[in-house]
């Protein structure tokens, strides 16, 4: 793990721990943590939990950006495993989480 993060910004970082240890800031834990009134996403209108997989994978807001994160990584843009293992997806993946604009409340630019 500490490969993975030794370079990045403590911003960065702290994101980064969050996404795999499933605390991100979206509403799935911050409902559990009562800070915020519902789980589900208000981002899309598909009615679904705001888990870390839905905001990365599903959430038809986000579709634009996760179009360009498919170009920049190709099928390996669908692997949560790749994502947020791989130090090679990291700059895409912190564009993709920048550009939804999604976590800029918390942790402001990525």
């Amino acid at each position: 793990f500490l490969r993975l993060t030794s370079c990045l910004r403590k911003t960065n970082t702290a994101v980064y721990i969050q996404l795999r240890t499933g605390h991100a800031p979206l509403n799935k834990h911050l409902h559990r943590i009562k800070k915020s009134a519902t789980p589900h996403c208000l981002q899309c209108e598909d009615n679904q939990i705001e888990t870390v997989h839905h905001y990365l994978f599903d959430c038809t807001r986000y579709d634009r950006e996760r179009h360009i994160l498919g170009q920049k990584l190709g099928h390996n843009a669908l692997s949560t495993y790749h994502l947020l293992s791989n130090k090679s997806a990291q700059q895409a993946l912190f564009g993709y989480i920048d550009s939804t604009k999604r976590l800029h409340a918390t942790f402001g630019d990525i």
